[in-house]
C-alpha cells in the first residue's frame, strides 16, 4: 500500500520536476538563454496557455455549474491566504519596504503553470477542467490583492489601469471566450480541435523548461529571514491550512486534489514582474520564487502522499 501510494505520488510530481531540471541543465549548457526564456514565456502566456484553457473548458463534459462550492472555496482560500500572509508580515516584523513583496510572494501560487501541470498529471481530463475553474476565479483575485499590497509600500497606484490590465489578461479573455462558446452551444470542428490541442500541448513543457532555465543559484544562496519565512508560508503553512479547511468542508477526490495542488504550488513567476514594476522588493521576490520552486518538489509530493494514504483523493 505504501509503495503504491508513493508510486502514485511520483507519477504526479516527477514529470514537473524533471522538466524543471531539464531547463536548469539546458541553461547551464548553453542550449537555451535568457532571450529564449523570455520569448517562450511570452508565447506561453499570450498563446499556448490561453488556448489550453479554452479547449479544456469548451470540451468539458459539464459546464461548471456543479462546482459552485469549489468556486466559492477557491475565492475564500485565496483571500484567506492573503490575510494570513499579511498578519505574518506584521507579527514577524518584516520591514515596511519589503512587506508588500513578502505578502505577495507568500500567498500568490503559480496556478497557471505548475499548479495546472500537477492537476493534468493527476487527472488528465477532469484536472484540466477543475484547474481551469480555480484559475479563472483566483487569477483576478491574486492580481487585485497583489496590486493592493504592493501599493502599500510603493506609493501611489492607478487602480483603473490595474483593472484594465486584469481584464486584458489573456487567460481571463480565453476563459470568458470559452464560456461564451459553451453558452452558444457551438462545438469547434476537427481542424480547430486539432490545432488547439497541438498549441495547448506546447504549454507545460515550454513553461516548465523556462522556469528551470530562469532559476538563479545566486538568488537561492541569498536567503534571508524574510525569504525563508515566505517560503515556509507558501509551501507548508498555507497549503496545510487550506487543505484542512477543504477537508472540513467536505471536499474529497478530484476536487480536493486540485485544491491541494493549486494552492501548494510555488510562488508565481509573475510576482517578480509585478514587484519590480511597482518598485517593491524584487530581490526578495526572486529569492522566494527560486526556493519555493525547488522546495515544492518535496512539499507537494508529501501533500499528495498523505492525502492519498488517507484515502481522501
Amino acid at each position: 500500500m505504501y509503495i503504491d501510494t508513493l508510486i502514485r505520488t511520483l507519477e504526479i510530481t516527477s514529470p514537473v520536476v524533471l522538466l524543471v531540471l531539464l531547463g536548469v541543465w539546458l541553461r547551464r549548457n548553453g542550449a537555451i538563454d535568457a532571450s529564449f526564456i523570455s520569448m517562450a514565456s511570452r508565447l506561453v502566456f499570450n498563446v499556448s496557455l490561453p488556448v489550453l484553457m479554452f479547449m479544456a473548458i469548451v470540451n468539458a463534459e459539464n459546464d461548471g455549474k456543479g462546482h459552485s462550492a469549489l468556486i466559492m472555496f477557491s475565492l475564500g482560500a485565496g483571500a484567506g491566504a492573503f490575510a494570513v500572509a499579511a498578519v505574518a508580515a506584521r507579527v514577524f516584523a518584516i520591514p515596511v519596504v519589503s512587506r508588500g513583496a513578502f505578502v505577495q510572494a507568500s500567498f500568490r501560487s503559480n496556478l497557471g503553470i505548475v499548479g495546472l501541470a500537477l492537476c493534468l498529471n493527476a487527472y488528465p481530463l477532469e484536472g484540466a477542467v477543475l484547474g481551469a475553474i480555480v484559475l479563472a476565479v483566483v487569477t483576478p483575485l491574486y492580481n487585485l490583492l497583489s496590486v493592493w499590497v504592493l501599493a502599500s509600500t510603493s506609493g501611489n497606484v492607478r487602480w483603473r489601469d490595474q483593472l484594465v490590465e486584469v481584464l486584458k489578461n489573456p487567460l481571463i479573455i480565453a476563459i470568458v471566450a470559452a464560456a461564451v462558446v459553451r453558452w452558444t452551444g457551438y462545438q469547434p470542428g476537427p481542424v480547430v480541435q486539432k490545432t488547439g490541442t497541438a498549441l495547448g500541448a506546447m504549454t507545460l513543457p515550454l513553461a516548465l523548461i523556462g522556469i528551470g532555465g530562469s532559476l538563479s543559484a545566486s538568488a537561492v544562496r541569498a536567503s534571508r529571514r524574510g525569504t525563508l519565512l515566505a517560503v515556509m508560508l507558501k509551501l507548508v503553512i498555507l497549503p496545510v491550512l487550506i487543505v484542512a479547511a477543504a477537508i472540513g468542508m467536505g471536499f474529497r477526490g478530484a476536487e480536493l486534489m486540485v485544491l491541494a495542488l493549486m494552492f501548494s504550488s510555488p510562488t508565481a513567476a509573475a510576482a517578480f514582474v509585478m514587484a519590480v514594476s511597482m518598485k517593491a522588493d524584487g530581490q526578495l521576490t526572486a529569492n522566494v520564487i527560486a526556493l519555493s520552486t525547488l522546495g515544492a518538489a518535496f512539499s507537494v509530493s508529501a501533500m499528495i502522499y498523505v492525502l492519498t494514504l488517507a484515502g481522501l483523493v
